[in-house]
């Protein structure tokens, strides 16, 4: 009888650990899924850029599992150029899409210089043999100052890529309106939710299909 009850415990306890594991492991999915990627190497996308950036769960969205999530949040167009070599250039990936420029906004950084950034990352990218897509940098909620200044880069970006024939993502059109993001996209005035990261994935699944990658 004791031996029942024991193995009755310990059957119980080895359901309970295997129900907790495969909870994490939904929850972290995306990590675990990324840390293969890392330790795999040679990733075929990098996604590069802010918090926003971060956020995403690029494997699960993108249905892949050669996708690597380097961006770097609160950093700015500054940072992203200083580690542009160690986390894309030496990872040889096919294409990065890169996003940036609401951090510099937010603290004044002036036009020039986040422009400046961006051509130079852009360049870099093209000289190594990675193609280059860029996210057009995304409204904030509410905010006309803000706004303004996006427009500006986003100008900009549109300009350059044209020029430059390098393909961009234009969030906006889906996810904002005349006063900035909308508040069915945005956990706050900045961030995006899952509704827009879904989006997101969408255009970018686009363009790799448009690009055969």
């Amino acid at each position: 009888m004791k031996t029942k009850r024991l193995l009755a415990m310990s059957l119980a306890v080895n359901v309970l650990l295997t129900g907790i594991f495969a909870v994490l492991a939904f929850i972290y999915r995306d990590k675990i899924a990324q840390r293969f990627v890392s330790i795999k190497g040679n990733p075929t996308i990098i996604m590069y850029g802010n918090s926003i950036t971060a956020q995403g769960k690029w494997v699960e969205l993108l249905h892949r599992t050669d996708v690597m999530n380097h961006a770097l949040p609160g950093q700015s167009t500054y940072h992203f150029l200083q580690l542009i070599q160690s986390h894309v250039v030496a990872l040889h990936p096919k294409i990065c899409f890169l996003k940036g420029g609401i951090n510099d906004i937010t603290v004044g950084v002036a036009q020039q210089k986040i422009q400046k950034n961006l051509k130079t990352m852009l360049e870099t990218l093209i000289q190594n043999k990675i193609i280059p897509v860029v996210t057009l940098t995304v409204y904030e909620q509410n905010d006309p100052h803000s706004k303004s200044e996006v427009d500006s880069l986003n100008h900009f970006l549109i300009t350059y890529c044209t020029k430059q024939k390098i393909t961009y993502i234009n969030l906006n059109q889906y996810l904002a309106d005349s006063s900035g993001l909308k508040a069915e996209y945005a956990v706050d005035k900045t961030h995006l939710n899952e509704k827009a990261y879904v989006i997101w994935a969408r255009e970018i699944s686009k363009v790799l299909k448009q690009k055969g990658i």
